[in-house]
């Protein structure tokens, strides 16, 4: 009940009204609390005992033989040595358990013990007979039972996971691995996963045009502004570069709605790459053009790499395939693209827009990827009938059927609006009209043709 009354306090408003809490790591402030306050009732029921009076005893004589005190009359402060004995047990306590190096453990514990004998002979110049042997005894007590928790699995989780993940996920999905009761299961383990990439085409300079710190700057904006955002939305930064950011979604632990969260968490990127794509144009006159692949598949996760370095990392899933999504944005024209997997996963709470068949030769499948458009229930009436006529079209093309096609495009073309993968159907349903493919072209393309895909190496 008093952690939750703590966790109420700490909160703050956000621009937009919302009340945010602060996590507070609770379980290593409570375990803290337990050591520090177990090792300092312990040493102030040994100093009410009175089982330091001999030492203090002759540390008063020792400073009065050394002129510390000209008439020996000393005053004793008892509530400052038990507040010191509080405060020492309790600061160790937290200093041992919250650092997760061992030299910065025991630095922490030879800079506070410093400092307590630094307190007694000072306030012996005042004419104050300050005990430090229970505030050095509690610190002793206090880390000893800090350094042995240290030891625990518990304790050495923040380790683990400053190693194996790092600045990789946010502060609050960092916090709810550290405090939640099951282990991260680093060990090696399938799960279903959605990958999501972004990827930044930067601009082509003309010939002896030498913009190179432009460009930099430019990529190095995008990654700040992506890598920050997806980490919000509770995605695990996987890459991370000027060109091309990765993140998966259900990587760190089961998550049944992996691909809902990368979708809305692209729905919303997308909104906010607008924003950035205004900065582009007043700063380089440049807008900011790129693309966004999600794809979902099994992925084999767990820890790789040596023992002294090693990081959390997976294999196989969608990963390949998210980012030849984002590549493809380039030619439609579009901004987001889903696969299959992914579509299946989330066709009932998304509005979306069919592509092209893409044939894998590796599995003999063919994957439709679609264009996520908005989540379910955010078109009107006039936007779902948009919607319906570009497919048919699409359908219409893959059946050859060009003017038949041509006319479902024109009735979903946005009055005075542009549509990039609109553009391209209607390109390529003109160029079906105008020129019908011939036999031997037929004959050629026929691997791909006959299930209307394009083979995922030209993809």
């Amino acid at each position: 009940m008093i952690c939750d009354r703590v966790e109420d306090m700490l909160r703050f408003t956000g621009p937009d009204g919302v009340s945010i809490p602060i996590k507070i790591m609770r379980r290593y402030w409570l375990i803290s609390l337990a050591i520090g306050g177990g090792a300092a009732a312990l040493v102030l029921a040994l100093v009410l005992g009175g089982i330091f009076s001999p030492l203090v005893a002759r540390l008063a004589d020792f400073y009065e033989a050394h002129g510390w005190s000209v008439n020996g009359n000393w005053m004793r402060w008892p509530w400052l040595e038990f507040g010191v004995v509080l405060i020492t047990a309790l600061g160790i306590a937290l200093a041992v358990i919250e650092i997760t190096k061992f030299v910065g453990k025991v630095l922490a514990v030879i800079t506070s013990t410093l400092v307590l004998l630094v307190i007694s002979p000072l306030f012996a110049l005042y004419g104050i007979l300050f005990d430090p042997f229970g505030p050095l005894a509690a610190a002793l007590l206090a880390a000893s039972g800090a350094f042995v928790f240290a030891r625990t699995p518990v304790g050495k989780r923040k380790r683990l996971l400053e190693e194996a993940i790092g600045s990789r996920v946010s502060g609050r999905l960092f916090n709810e691995m550290l405090e939640s009761p099951e282990e991260p299961g680093f060990e090696g383990v399938k799960r279903q996963v959605t990958t999501l990439v972004c990827c930044h085409f930067p601009p082509d300079h003309g010939p002896g045009e030498d913009r190179s710190a432009d460009t930099l700057t430019m990529g190095s904006l995008f990654l700040r502004t992506v890598s920050t955002f997806l980490l919000a939305k509770g995605a695990y930064l996987e890459e991370a570069g000027p060109e091309r950011v990765r993140v998966s979604f259900g990587m760190l632990r089961e998550t049944p709605d992996h691909a809902e969260q990368a979708c809305r968490a692209a729905l919303d990127l997308r909104i906010r790459l607008r924003g950035l794509s205004q900065e582009f144009e007043s700063r380089w006159f440049r807008p900011l053009q790129c693309g966004i692949g999600i794809e979902s598949g099994e992925m084999t996760v767990g820890l790789c790499g040596t023992p002294d370095q090693f990081f959390f990392a997976g294999l196989g899933g969608g990963e390949d395939f998210a980012g030849r999504l984002a590549f493809a944005n380039r030619r439609f024209g579009s901004d987001l693209l889903v696969g299959s997997e992914t579509y299946s996963q989330v066709r009932d709470r998304f509005e979306v827009r069919p592509m092209e068949m893409v044939y894998e030769p590796a599995t003999c499948q063919l994957h439709e990827i679609y264009q996520l458009l908005a989540a379910t229930g955010q078109f009107n009436e006039e936007e779902c009938e948009r919607r319906d006529h570009f497919w048919r079209g699409v359908v219409f093309l893959r059946e050859k059927r060009g003017e038949e096609a041509l006319e479902a495009f024109s009735r979903a073309r946005i009055p005075g609006g542009e549509d990039g993968p609109l553009s391209y159907f209607v390109a390529k349903a003109q160029d079906r009209v105008a020129r019908p493919e011939s036999r031997p072209l037929r004959l050629v393309r026929e691997l791909t043709d006959e299930g209307h895909a394009r083979h995922i190496e030209k993809f």
